[in-house]
């Protein structure tokens, strides 16, 4: 199912993930043993940062899993066969995008982290009971994270919480239900809130690590997705009340994508070209000559011409290129910055939008047209009155929030949760898009089947795993 991760080799490639070179005193790798590690809160910390090392390699699967079954993405001219594949529903289970692999290579950094640091107390007595809570706070974040992340995608996938000791061990795993890994994902992350740390010294870091806030927005974003209403609320309510995050103003929009780092930011998984960490994002978006994906006309076409989010910021209108995370210079003319955008999973729109959708299920229609209309107004809109029916106001919001996070790998979770809560023409609706219309009545009768909103398990995976049962969808 998975390979086994040795953490010291890992760690010795990742204690440069945030400039901090001197957090561990390296030696030749064939000279560690476990009896030599995990004896001070220096290993504790490069174990974390490994963690994230690996996180952030992850990013390109953010995007692909959260847009290619979407309705904004159209082909490139550089487009690969299994995005293209993905796209035109013609999707199987070698398809290289359902791998899930390498996610479980950050759980089970994340699960190192969990089984071990508890013990390093015993040896290191600066090592405080405070510290603790906060690196387990992080690595509880990282686990659901990538959990949440799998469960969006494939629905049931096997729960693993516990890491492999040795590097010649499998772990051969059958599925859990969705309902019992978020559960785990809740009480983690609850104890998580707990232990974690307001600030870690640095903006940076405060950006790039697991806060208070940054549980609080994934919390948010998990009750969301399990009708769990007023704790998403309550969640939200922590992160607006505290000052460190706001909007950026109307004119400082692209500087959430192109500076990175704003007060807007959440948590944003970082990159840094003067440490040589550079992102992918060239290549899957509009920052090269032959992109593997251009905006869609659908897309296009949602933008007013007056929205700041719009032509020469989420896209050029000319050749559909993506320009989200591209920079202008004080011209105007097109600068392609150095390739170490942040990429951003939860920033404070995002969290203000949280709130309406889950007050529009408590029916308060007023306090969510609020909080719509200040996401409204800061992209130079003017405000809208939101419709006193739930599905009207869930279109209305779930159309702002494909406008304000088109390509940040949200829009297919954000549709999928709507079918979750007994809307799946939306998903059906979106996935006819790329099919011939000539095909289009035997894909709406296969696309009755719920199971197929999910990707299949890769035969990779069930054959290393007998264990494993294929997503029914795919099963023939």
């Amino acid at each position: 199912m998975m390979r086994n991760i040795n953490i010291i080799a890992v760690v010795l490639v990742s204690v440069l993930a945030f400039g901090c070179s001197d957090w561990l005193q390296i030696e030749p790798e064939n000279d560690i043993t476990k009896d030599q590690y995990w004896k001070s809160k220096n290993d504790v910390e490069a174990s974390v940062v490994a963690a994230y090392v690996r996180l952030r390699k992850q990013t390109p699967t953010f995007f692909y899993w959260g847009e290619l079954r979407a309705d904004f993405l159209a082909d490139g001219e550089d487009i690969d066969t299994d995005a293209q594949k993905i796209m035109s529903l013609r999707i199987l289970d070698d398809n290289k995008y359902c791998q899930w692999g390498d996610m479980y290579s950050v759980i089970q950094l994340a699960n190192t982290v969990l089984k071990y640091a508890p013990a390093v107390r015993d040896y290191d007595y600066s090592f405080t009971e405070k510290d603790l809570d906060g690196y387990m706070a992080e690595a509880y974040f990282i686990r659901s994270l990538s959990y949440f992340y799998l469960l969006r995608t494939f629905k049931d996938v096997p729960l693993v919480l516990e890491p492999s000791d040795t590097d010649d061990v499998n772990f051969y795993l059958p599925k859990s239900k969705e309902t019992e890994i978020l559960n785990q994902i809740i009480a983690d992350l609850e104890k998580a809130e707990r232990g974690a740390s307001i600030d870690f010294g640095s903006l940076a870091k405060n950006k790039g690590r697991a806060t208070k806030s940054a549980i609080q927005a994934l919390l948010a974003d998990v009750y969301l997705w399990s009708g769990r209403f007023p704790e998403a609320i309550a969640m939200c309510d922590k992160i607006i009340s505290r000052s460190a995050h706001a909007l950026l103003p109307e004119k400082s929009w692209m500087e959430i994508f192109t500076e990175g780092n704003t007060s807007e930011g959440v948590f944003e998984i970082q990159f840094d070209a003067e440490l040589r960490q550079y992102n992918s994002f060239a290549g899957f978006l509009g920052l090269v000559e032959t992109p593997q994906f251009v905006i869609s006309g659908t897309a296009s076409e949602k933008y007013r011409a007056e929205d700041v989010r719009g032509e020469h910021a989420t896209f050029k209108p000319d050749s559909k290129r993506i320009w989200k995370y591209s920079a202008l210079n004080p011209n105007g003319d097109d600068n392609v910055r150095p390739l170490d955008a942040n990429w951003i999973l939860y920033r404070y729109a995002d969290i203000l939008l949280m709130k309406a959708e889950a007050l529009v299920q408590m029916g308060s229609y007023l306090k969510a047209q609020d909080l719509l209309n200040k996401v409204r107004e800061r992209a130079g809109l003017g405000p809208q009155l939101l419709p006193v029916d739930r599905v009207g106001a869930e279109d209305m919001i779930l159309n702002e929030r494909a406008l304000e996070f088109a390509f940040e790998g949200k829009r297919w979770f954000d549709i999928l949760r709507m079918a979750k809560r007994g809307r799946p023409e939306l998903v059906v609706e979106i996935l006819l898009e790329n099919a011939p219309a000539s095909e289009r009545p035997l894909w709406e009768s296969k696309l009755s089947d719920e199971n197929s909103f999910y990707l299949p398990i890769h035969i990779n995976e069930l054959r290393n795993n007998t264990k494993l049962v294929q997503n029914p969808y795919y099963e023939h």
